[in-house]
């Protein structure tokens, strides 16, 4: 035992005293002459450097060792490099003193930035990180003389802003190198600061009452005083690391709760900094993971994001390659299954799916199977469809943190089941604390107070280690587990995989936990749906293209054998779906580099601006003579019409067929114009609706005029969708300036400050007018320095008014929205999202409710009583709200950080009102025409393909009966199989439907219904029919719940 002096000290009368003693023994800063600290490095000498800078350019190992062997410069502590993400190797040269060789001694590098140690043998060693003072490399003894490489990043671990990190970034910021020497290192010491660090935290953070609190004082100030007695010496400093592990093993009672620990380091793709840099971040993160793991074989970690392992193994092959054999023990797991952490609310249905598919795929590369868990800690809230769309692919268990940040309302639970808005659940943990914790006492007491679940359940997740580049866990953490993982009176630690996580709460909290139905809504960053609106523009844009681009490569297969997977360009718009990229909260240059992928796609699959669809050849048919003609492609499993030189044409569904082919359809057309003109203003009329604009653009009034009977069957039903003295299509504008999060953040306070925009046009003109169609102009000024001009036009065919919008934008901190007041009373409306619609309040009557001021929808937005109702339709924008009877589609943000420019400029989008007699499900007009249904073909117009190769018209290969709320998403080539089709339905009405699907073409031998990974689940009957007009067709029966989503594996006969 420790030798203890004879007076003790008065811990009862003067604990702060003894605190603050423990703290100053073992400070960085004070009396390191005489601390332990000022202990732990022995005599130094230092390094011989050479350096070359490669600025912007990414270069190999061996390019790198070639350019510092002929060019390198030698340089010492205090040479200035930069600018920022420029990149820099160093040839560092040590030399191991005569005498050190039974000394352990360390490197310690700090060249103020992050940077990556690279072998002799070319293979990456281990990250620096001096922001988490990561900048010591053990060195063995033997041999005297060493090299090392360091590659280092010309950028800060979190971002480089101009005075605060999500400030815009500074890109002539130098970078300074503050050490470079080798050094004795006194471990034993080391292991004292950790010793005296945990026993000062549970002084401090367990409470008074407790026994551990004074004891943990007691011995930490004997040992200073063992310490100081005896000089420091080895045997002391042995005594003193044996008496405090003593302590720390004094086991937990068995009811202490138990926090799960994994080591990660969440890497954002994109941010602060460009995807090219994440592609080092990742290296430097990963090779330091895998060196700890060599001497902690306890510790797990997790990798998420596959985009990450694929540019790993094409940058870092020997990297990529080390994981993999590490992989094998079960330490190393991959998580989440996605392309990338995606947004949780913008990308839609069949993006969702992708992001896992391929997300997946690559997983089961890496790591031999397929991930269970969909890890998703960071993203802005999540979409009340992702538990299907989850379980689709193969992930029965959700992670995230995110919710934790909600400014209003603390969620419930932290373990519990979440269902979807089809009935699907998956099992769900927040862990309590962080998803970068260190292994604190502090984050370990944390975790318990926090929990919500206890009772029901007894374990929680503690996610370990420093994010963006900081390199994952270190050796402290781990040492830290080390001691605490049974102590007394602190949680206890289980270093294990997320599966064993979820396997444990499956075993002992099963029918235990509660539910939380509908969606998961971040009470934050609610701004992210609107900043950025060019990025959110594109990836609608290029959702849509690439459907229609995979409906060409099907029908190309199923006709003549060809067709190729576009694996590749969805990979490129999933990039951009990343949660800091598609929410619009990236520095600019981010920005740039994700509006030139977006360029490069619509060059990829466009010509003719965007009117036509280009051809992308497969290799079987890419010599085949192709015809000049236009084809005109219908990819939706219903008819679509367009008018071409003022006659109403009729495609057919799931159809390409010749321009010149196609018939025209005989339309009731008015004998007057659709548009007058008087004093007040404009009315637009067809059989549809009647509307009024004033001299401004805005609707004064607007009357539906229904089916000819109403549902008793006795008069013509009609709908005053405006109220007297209301004005709809009203242009506002908001003070826009949130508490810090500027790119991310609208908070609720700016709806007390709405200025509506009521006189500001300064034109009005009927540009365009006939019985087929009217569109009047309006210009409008915004600002001084801002102003819109607007097309409001009206089809003979449509029953909804199109506004087609100019913005020139150049605001600061503003945000503008449109209104529609409508009169309905209604205490919910319904919102597009994924495969389906979400209802939410237009009340404020609790504070869950009042949070809910700006939410995310897709396409659409409606409002609606019994037998009537109005929606916004919209092609390009996702902020929405309700307030009471007043509709508003959020339209432009101008935030300044961390992008200073961001939606500075031209801005080109369109929105339509559609009021109808009805259901949104069924209104009664004779278009029939659902609004999910004019929802996508406002956003997806009708594009030719100049060439079709096949040569011949194809329709209606697949069709459906029995349910219009059934619809055929998508149909594509199999990503494994060259004879097989994917289709994917879901049911968008939101209740149950039997349908049968017609398959009309004779290399039909089989349908599987599949998972969202494209692995059969169980075979489909196929029933066969005659037809005296078609022959035979084959057909299937489906049953669906609402908002059920389906995939089919269609296999075909070898050609």
């Amino acid at each position: 035992d420790i030798a203890l002096s004879s007076y003790k000290a008065p811990l009862f009368k003067d604990e702060r005293a003894i605190v603050e003693r423990v703290e100053k023994f073992i400070s960085e800063h004070y009396f390191l002459d005489c601390n332990l600290r000022g202990r732990l490095f022995g005599a130094s000498i230092p390094v011989k450097l050479k350096h070359y800078d490669f600025g912007r350019e990414m270069v190999s190992f061996k390019r790198a060792v070639e350019e510092l062997s002929k060019r390198g410069m030698a340089v010492e502590v205090g040479f200035i490099f930069g600018p920022t993400w420029s990149t820099h190797w160093f040839q560092v040269d040590i030399e191991i003193p005569k005498g050190w060789d039974k000394k352990e001694s360390v490197l310690r590098l700090d060249v103020g930035c992050e940077a990556l140690i690279w072998g002799l043998d070319g293979r990456p060693i281990e990250g620096l990180s001096p922001d988490f003072g990561r900048t010591i490399i053990n060195i063995p003894s033997v041999p005297s003389v060493q090299r090392i490489f360091v590659e280092a990043s010309a950028n800060n671990r979190n971002g480089d802003g101009d005075g605060d990190q999500i400030r815009p970034t500074k890109l002539d910021k130098q970078f300074r190198i503050h050490l470079a020497e080798l050094r004795e290192y006194n471990t034993l010491v080391n292991e004292l600061l950790i010793d005296f660090e945990l026993m000062l935290e549970i002084s401090k953070f367990l409470p008074k009452d407790a026994s551990r609190h004074y004891e943990a004082l007691y011995i930490a100030n004997d040992m200073i005083n063992r310490l100081i007695t005896s000089d420091f010496s080895f045997d002391s400093q042995n005594e003193c690391h044996n008496r405090a592990m003593k302590f720390f093993r004094q086991p937990n009672a068995a009811s202490q709760m138990t926090l799960y620990a994994i080591g990660n380091c969440h890497i954002d793709t994109a941010w602060l900094w460009r995807y090219e840099e994440t592609k080092r971040k990742c290296a430097r993160s990963w090779a330091s993971a895998l060196s700890l793991m060599e001497n902690y074989a306890t510790m797990t970690f997790a990798i998420s994001q596959a985009q990450q392992l694929v540019w790993l193994r094409e940058q870092y092959p020997t990297l990529y390659e080390d994981m993999q054999d590490r992989a094998l023990d079960g330490k190393l797991v991959g998580v989440g299954g996605s392309w990338v952490e995606m947004d949780g609310n913008m990308p839609n249905g069949e993006s969702m799916i992708r992001q896992m598919l391929y997300g997946q795929k690559e997983f089961k590369k890496m790591f031999g199977n397929y991930s269970n868990v969909f890890w998703l800690p960071d993203t802005f809230g999540y979409s009340a469809q992702l538990p299907q769309i989850m379980k689709h692919c193969g992930m029965c268990y959700f992670v995230t943190q995110k919710m934790s940040w909600s400014l209003i309302n603390q969620f419930p639970h932290h373990s519990f089941r979440w269902m979807g808005i089809d009935g699907t659940r998956v099992l769900t943990h927040f862990p309590p604390h962080h998803y970068v914790s260190q292994i604190t006492v502090k984050e370990c007491l944390e975790s318990v107070q926090k929990f919500t679940d206890r009772g029901r359940s007894n374990i929680a997740m503690m996610l370990y280690g420093h994010g963006d580049g900081g390199g994952g866990p270190d050796e402290s953490m781990l040492k830290r587990a080390q001691r605490l993982m049974n102590c007394d009176g602190i949680p206890k630690i289980l270093h294990a995989t997320p599966d064993e996580f979820f396997a444990e709460v499956l075993e002992k909290n099963a029918n235990n936990l509660c539910e939380w139905r509908g969606e998961l809504y971040l009470e934050l960053h609610n701004a992210s749906y609107t900043t950025q609106s060019a990025i959110k523009k594109m990836n609608r844009l290029i959702e849509g293209l690439l459907r229609d681009h995979e409906f060409l490569q099907a029908m190309e297969r199923i006709e003549v054998g060809g067709g190729r997977s576009l694996s590749d360009e969805w990979k490129m718009l999933l990039l951009n779906q990343f949660h800091d990229v598609l929410p619009g909260t990236s520095i600019k240059e981010v920005v740039e580099d994700a509006m030139d992928i977006y360029r490069r796609l619509v060059d990829i699959l466009t010509v003719d601006n965007g009117n036509g669809l280009k051809m992308i050849s497969s290799e079987k048919m890419e010599k085949e003579t192709q015809s000049p003609n236009k084809w005109m492609v219908n990819s939706c499993g219903w008819s679509r019409t367009f008018f071409c030189n003022n006659r109403l044409l009729r495609l057919p569904a799931f159809s390409i067929t010749p321009m010149n082919e196609l018939k025209s359809l005989k339309i009731a057309l008015g004998k007057q114009s659709i548009a007058t003109e008087d004093d007040d203003g404009f009315i637009l009329q067809n059989r549809y609706l009647i509307a009024k604009l004033n001299k401004h653009g805005q609707l004064t009034n607007v009357i539906v005029i229904g089916s000819e009977e109403d549902i008793d069957g006795d008069m013509k039903d009609t709908f005053v969708v405006i109220s007297c003295g209301e004005l709809a299509n009203q242009f506002v504008i908001f003070d826009d300036v949130p508490l810090y999060w500027d790119a991310w953040d609208v908070m609720d306070y700016h709806l007390e400050t709405r200025k509506p925009l009521t006189k500001a046009c300064t034109s009005a003109t009927l540009v365009e007018n006939s019985v087929v169609y009217a569109r009047i102009r309006f210009e409008v000024k915004i600002s001084d320095d801002s102003t819109l001009v607007q097309f409001v036009s009206l089809r003979a065919d449509l029953p909804y008014i199109t506004f087609d919008t100019t913005v020139e934008w150049k605001e600061s901190h503003k945000f503008l929205k449109v209104e529609f007041p409508v009169n309905i009373n209604s205490a919910e409306a319904s919102y597009d999202i994924q495969y389906g619609f979400v209802n939410r309040p237009t009340h404020r009557n609790t504070s869950w409710d009042a949070a809910k001021y700006e939410v995310c929808a897709h396409k659409w937005m409606a409002l609606c009583e019994y037998n009537r109702g109005a929606a916004l339709l919209n092609d390009c924008k996702y902020g929405h709200s309700c307030d009471g009877n007043v509709m508003r589609i959020s339209l432009l943000r101008s935030s300044k950080s961390p992008d200073d420019t961001a939606d500075m400029g031209q801005h080109k989008f369109a929105y339509a009102f559609y009021p109808f007699v009805g259901s949104m499900q069924r209104p009664a007009n004779d278009t029939k025409m659902s609004v999910m249904r004019a929802a996508f073909e406002f956003n997806n117009t009708i594009r030719y393909v100049e060439g079709w190769r096949i040569e011949r018209s194809i329709a209606e290969t697949f069709t459906i009966t029995g349910s219009e709320g059934v619809v055929i998403d998508t149909i594509k080539p199999s990503e494994d199989d060259v004879n097989a089709l994917i289709v994917r339905l879901f049911e968008c009405f939101g209740g149950g439907a039997r349908i049968r699907l017609y398959l009309r073409h004779a290399r039909i031998i089989s349908v599987d219904l599949a998972d969202g990974l494209e692995r059969s689940v169980a075979n489909i009957p196929i029933e066969s029919m005659s037809s005296s007009d078609e022959g035979p067709t084959d057909s299937i029966v489906l049953d669906f719940r609402a908002f059920e989503v389906k995939t089919l594996l269609i296999r075909l006969f070898a050609m």
